[in-house]
């Protein structure tokens, strides 16, 4: 009878002991994830690398009036699709926007060397249910063009369709069954 007590004593310990290493837990990681610098979510951080982490912050911290459809991040490499819904020709809006996207990926991110943008609209919905998608146009922007430096500025009140220079140096690529393109 004495040693069912005994185990029965023995696994309480062992309980009470496991539940207080358990509850203490959360306060010992709490302080060294935050030495570590955690990701914030409730409050803005500067983006110095972007990554899988901190993408999605970034990306809405943006605050882009045309609707994201498409983010990757590769090697280096963002590749972005915005839908141009309801902004069929406001071709100003799409550069405002990708300014400012831009202005992320390289000059306050400094691990981005490359940013592909494809400009899209929605299509019609197929057969299994699933909405297509019609490419207007794409862009492929490289950390290494000069003109990131000096004319970035400048970006958001061009007009690539019409302007030779910001097409090659945003190396734009319009879609040849574009209607809306073909429009503006």
């Amino acid at each position: 009878m004495r040693s069912i007590w005994k185990r029965l004593l023995f696994t309480s310990v062992i309980t009470v002991a496991v539940t207080v290493l358990l509850s203490a837990l959360p306060h010992n990681f709490k302080n060294r994830t935050a030495m570590n610098g955690d990701v914030a979510v409730f409050r803005s951080v500067p983006v110095k690398r972007l990554s899988s982490d901190n993408l999605v912050d970034s990306m809405l911290g943006l605050q882009l009036t045309l609707k994201l459809k498409r983010v990757v991040w590769n090697q280096a490499v963002l590749s972005v699709d915005l839908s141009v819904e309801g902004n069929d020709s406001n071709t100003q809006l799409w550069m405002g926007d990708l300014e400012r996207l831009l202005y992320l990926a390289f000059i306050k991110a400094e691990n981005v060397n490359r940013v592909l943008v494809r400009f899209v609209e929605p299509g019609l919905v197929n057969e299994s249910g699933y909405e297509t998608t019609r490419f207007i146009a794409a862009t492929d922007i490289r950390r290494t063009d000069s003109w990131l430096t000096t004319d970035l500025s400048k970006l958001g009140s061009s007009d690539p369709f019409t302007d030779i220079i910001w097409k090659q140096r945003l190396r734009l690529s319009i879609s040849g069954n574009s209607s809306k393109v073909s429009s503006l």
